[in-house]
């Protein structure tokens, strides 16, 4: 007798894959072999059921248009590889890029057979949660949970900055989640908004300038989606225009010369080591224009590159070089310059696909939420975090499964 149950192994690695998945959130709050050990499990635990279930689902994968701008971009990053050798990183670490890729497969062919959004939400939400907790006791009494001190939250470079860049897309998701979907009882209205509340709270504890900026523009963004379904279209108009105007009075006003009284989060210091960056890694594109220098192989290229530079002088005659970078603080000029024009285009390709996905469904359920991440994802982009490193992948990844599943089925919170 066969037993078609949920006891059956190739059901039980369906399972450990999507709650691995869903653990992704609060991996990230743990540190980067959290998170990376979940990912992986995932994009395993998936290839391993399907070798189980004598059943290949990768001729129907390859036909979703998001899979399809994953699989251009992966390929991208290969060709750029092969073409420049591998970087003091190594070749490894542009080939197993691929466990982001088969992670988000792995939930496209397991959200056929079950539901897999009430986990992924269901982590987001106990991501924010344990951040918190986290951050909260390490502030009391001096370390967390796990016994990591103090010292770790307020490094720029540790905890502060990964839960920090994960607030910035979870607090305005769930707040406009809250606010734009129609279909919500009051209950769970309120959750939402105090899930992404705790979200916000602690980026202004953090103090992440580019995580800052980020949220408030998705924070922005589902107000201004929330009016132009409330007011008539002529008046959001005529109000964008009026802020318009404030905003262009107010710069014209005021007096750039002297900044000294305004807040130390407006020094711009780090504004003019961007712009040298940005110089010298227009100068790696145009030395490799058509596939980069490759993801590996960049922090070699600008060291190269950069020697060739004379000093950057800052506005207030201060004489800079930055000898080392650990990457481009700009979303299109590190695709550029690591993988080319070719890599460029593919991107932008993929990216459009994600924008017209996030709104391909209408604005039902937790898709309420979905069409402000691509524009924090921008604008953190243009402000500053590497597309390829540390978190801001796993991130990426895993706001790219939410929106590469659609409303209805299988597919609930409830």
């Amino acid at each position: 007798m066969t037993n078609n149950g949920p006891s059956t192994w190739v059901d039980r690695f369906d399972t450990i894959a999507v709650f691995s998945g869903a653990l992704v959130p609060i991996g990230i709050a743990v540190g980067n072999a959290g998170y990376e050990a979940m990912i992986s499990m995932t994009g395993l635990c998936w290839i391993i059921r399907s070798i189980l279930a004598k059943s290949n689902p990768i001729p129907a994968l390859v036909k979703h248009p998001l899979l399809q701008g994953w699989l251009a971009l992966y390929g991208c990053i290969l060709v750029s590889l092969l073409w420049n050798g591998p970087g003091s990183k190594g070749w490894a670490h542009d080939v197993v890029l691929i466990r982001h890729l088969l992670f988000f497969a792995a939930f496209i062919d397991i959200s056929r057979r079950r539901n897999v959004i009430r986990p992924l939400i269901i982590g987001l939400g106990a991501g924010v949660l344990w951040a918190a907790l986290n951050a909260l006791l390490a502030y009391s009494i001096g370390h967390d949970l796990i016994g990591k001190s103090i010292a770790r939250y307020d490094n720029k470079l540790k905890e502060g900055e990964r839960i920090a860049s994960f607030a910035a897309y979870a607090g305005p998701f769930f707040l406009a989640w809250g606010l734009l979907a129609k279909d919500l009882l009051l209950k769970r209205r309120a959750v939402f908004f105090g899930i992404g509340g705790i979200a916000c709270i602690m980026l202004v504890v953090f103090h992440i300038r580019t995580a800052q900026v980020g949220a408030i523009f998705g924070i922005l963004m589902a107000g201004t989606l929330y009016l132009y379904r409330a007011l008539p279209r002529k008046l959001v108009m005529v109000l964008f225009l009026l802020l318009g105007l404030f905003m262009g009075v107010g710069v014209k006003y005021t007096n750039f010369d002297n900044l000294d009284g305004i807040d130390d989060r407006i020094n711009l210091d780090s504004m003019y080591d961007r712009v040298n960056i940005w110089k010298v890694s227009w100068v790696m594109w145009k030395d490799n224009p058509v596939f980069g220098v490759s993801v590996s192989g960049w922090k070699d290229a600008y060291k190269k590159t950069v020697a060739s530079f004379p000093p950057y002088v800052w506005p207030d005659g201060r004489v800079i070089r930055d000898a080392e970078a650990m990457h481009c603080h700009n979303l299109f000029l590190q695709i550029l310059s690591s993988l080319g024009i070719v890599g460029i285009l593919c991107f932008c390709w993929f990216f459009v696909n994600i924008i017209r996905s996030t709104l391909s469904s209408g604005m039902s359920g937790w898709r309420s939420g979905l069409p402000i991440w691509p524009a924090i994802f921008l604008v953190i982009g243009l402000t500053g975090w590497n597309f390829f490193g540390s978190q801001y992948l796993p991130i990426f990844t895993y706001f790219l499964s939410l929106t590469a599943i659609p409303y209805g089925g299988k597919q609930s919170v409830v």
